[in-house]
C-alpha cells in the first residue's frame, strides 16, 4: 500500500469508520483491500527456534496470505519489527491521528510490499483459502521461574494445510502477551483462530 493508496481508503471511509474501535477501522482497511485488489501486510510476528540460533522468519499476515520469509543473519538479533506486531498503516489507524494520511513516523525500512518478502526462494506462503486448521497455544512448558514471578517465554503456532502441517515457536520477548496475539489474528484472519 503506497501513502496515496491509504490517503484514497480515509477518503472513502472516514465517516464510516471514524467512532468504530480500532478492530473494526483494521476490519474496514482489509475490506477495502480487498475490493481495491490490493494486498497488504496486517501483522507481522518473530518467529524463532533454539533462543535465535535455529530456524528464524518472520510471519507475515496481509489480507490474502501468510508470507514466511526468512530473517537474514543480523535480523535474528536486532529485530526492529513493527510496533505491537501491527504493520505500518494499520498500526496508524490505532493511533490518535489515524485520519492524518501522512506516513510521519513511519521509518521506511518498516514500509515494505508483499512482493519484498517472496524475492527469495527460502521465503514461501500460505493462502488462507488453503488453511484447514490454525491453533495458537500457549508455551506452559517454557515457563520460567524467578525472583519477578513466572513469565512464559514462548507461544506455538501450527498451521495445517491438506498437505502440510507448519509449526512455528513465536517467543513473547518480540511478540508480546498471547491474549493481544490471539485478538489481532482473530481481527485480521478471516478463519477461526483455536486458542489453547
Amino acid at each position: 500500500m503506497t501513502p496515496r493508496d491509504f490517503e484514497q481508503f480515509l477518503r472513502f471511509s472516514k465517516d464510516e469508520i471514524s467512532d468504530k474501535p480500532n478492530s473494526e477501522k483494521i476490519r474496514a482497511l482489509i475490506e477495502w483491500c480487498k475490493k481495491n485488489n490490493k494486498e497488504e501486510i496486517i501483522i507481522r510476528l518473530s518467529s524463532e527456534d533454539k533462543g535465535g540460533w535455529g530456524k528464524n522468519c518472520f510471519l507475515d499476515f496481509t489480507t490474502t496470505r501468510i508470507i514466511v520469509s526468512k530473517k537474514n543473519f543480523f535480523r535474528k538479533f536486532a529485530d526492529l519489527g513493527y510496533i505491537a506486531g501491527i504493520a505500518p498503516y494499520p498500526y496508524k489507524l490505532t493511533t490518535k491521528n489515524w485520519n492524518n494520511p501522512s506516513p510521519t513516523g513511519i521509518r521506511k525500512q518498516a514500509m515494505i510490499t508483499p512482493e519484498d518478502l517472496t524475492r527469495n526462494s527460502e521465503n514461501f506462503y500460505i493462502w488462507y483459502s488453503q488453511i484447514e486448521g490454525f491453533v495458537l497455544r500457549k508455551g506452559v512448558e517454557t515457563i520460567v521461574r524467578n525472583m519477578l514471578g513466572t513469565m512464559i517465554k514462548a507461544n506455538f503456532l501450527s498451521v495445517k494445510t491438506s498437505s502440510n502441517t507448519y509449526n512455528f515457536v513465536i517467543p513473547v520477548s518480540k511478540n508480546g502477551k498471547f491474549d493481544e496475539i490471539h485478538f489481532w489474528l482473530r481481527v485480521v484472519l478471516p478463519f477461526n483462530v483455536t486458542a489453547t
